[in-house]
């Protein structure tokens, strides 16, 4: 799944307005991660795809997208001990828990980061 297509599942069209409902953060989370699909999933009927973790991507950090490969791909120059990450995390609040909202930390620094496996569906016309 290229860059622009996982930016556009984990929007769906959502608001700050369904962020209670629909992810873990710093005034409802208890200070802790949660389990998966724990709250309602979003628009495209995807859970967790804001909020409760960070999720680490494979670009390297850039302090701005000047340069940034325009297909979507991985972006693989800059500071690459910092990976960057996106969606917020239970100790965040609200403002950060969108698909745009980016940080980043290196590899050896877990603490309220994980990450998204997802895979590219091919589809085969007979």
């Amino acid at each position: 799944m290229n860059k622009i297509a996982a930016l556009y599942a984990a929007a769906a069209g959502s608001s700050h307005a369904d962020t209670e409902e629909t992810a873990w953060f710093a005034s409802n989370s208890q200070s802790k991660t949660h389990p998966a699909a724990q709250k309602r999933p979003n628009a495209f009927g995807l859970y967790d795809m804001h909020g409760n973790v960070w999720e680490w991507t494979q670009d390297c950090w850039n302090a701005n997208y000047s340069g940034a490969p325009g297909n979507g791909s991985a972006w693989e120059s800059g500071y690459c001990s910092r990976r960057v990450l996106r969606g917020g995390s239970w100790v965040n609040y609200p403002s950060y828990l969108h698909s745009a909202s980016r940080s980043w930390n290196t590899p050896d620094d877990s603490y309220g980061n994980g990450f998204r496996l997802a895979r590219t569906l091919f589809l085969i016309q007979r």
